[in-house]
C-alpha cells in the first residue's frame, strides 16, 4: 500500500462506514477497504494479517463479496488471490430503490392500516401526518430513481 498510514487508516474507516450503511457487515468493509488500497492481489492470510482478523472471518467475508461482485479472484495451484471491484457509484445508486421498495412502501403501507383502524381523532391526525411524509419520502425516492435511469440511459448511449 503507497497511501500514507494515516490516510490509509481513515480510508478504510470510511469505507467500512459505508459499507456497514449499506447492509454489509464491518469486516466485509475492512475487508473490501484494505483490497481497494492494495497495488496487487492479497490472500486471505495477508488480507487477515492486515486487518487484525481471523482467517475464516475473513474467508466468510470474501465469500459475501464476491457474491455481490465486489471482489474477484484468481487461483494460483491452491491460493486463491483476491482483488476488490471499484463499484460504489453501483452500490450507491441502487440505495434509493432499497429503500424505497423495503422501507418506504412497507411503512407507508403499515401506517396505513394504523390510521385507518385508529379510534382517537388524535393518533388518526398523528399517522396522517407520518403517512403525509411517507408519500412525500416515496415521491423524491421515485424521482431519484427516474434520474439515474435517465442518467444510465445517457452512459450507455454514448
Amino acid at each position: 500500500m503507497s497511501v500514507p498510514t494515516k490516510e490509509s487508516k481513515r480510508f478504510v474507516e470510511i469505507v467500512t462506514q459505508l459499507m456497514s450503511r449499506w447492509g454489509y457487515t464491518h469486516t466485509d468493509g475492512k475487508i473490501y477497504a484494505y483490497l481497494l488500497l492494495s497495488d496487487r492481489p492479497l490472500t486471505i492470510s495477508e488480507l487477515a494479517e492486515k486487518a487484525g482478523l481471523s482467517r475464516s472471518s475473513v474467508s466468510v467475508s470474501l465469500s459475501r463479496l464476491a457474491r455481490d461482485y465486489l471482489v474477484t479472484y484468481r487461483k494460483e495451484g491452491k491460493t486463491k488471490y483476491f482483488s476488490a471491484v471499484p463499484a460504489f457509484l453501483e452500490k450507491f445508486l441502487q440505495q434509493p430503490k432499497d429503500i424505497l421498495e423495503r422501507e418506504v412502501r412497507p411503512l407507508k403501507e403499515i401506517v396505513g392500516h394504523l390510521a385507518e383502524s385508529s379510534n382517537s381523532e388524535g393518533a388518526k391526525s398523528r399517522f396522517d401526518g407520518i403517512l403525509a411524509d411517507l408519500s412525500v419520502l416515496e415521491c423524491v425516492l421515485e424521482r431519484i430513481i427516474e434520474l439515474e435511469e435517465e442518467e444510465s440511459d445517457c452512459i450507455e448511449n454514448r
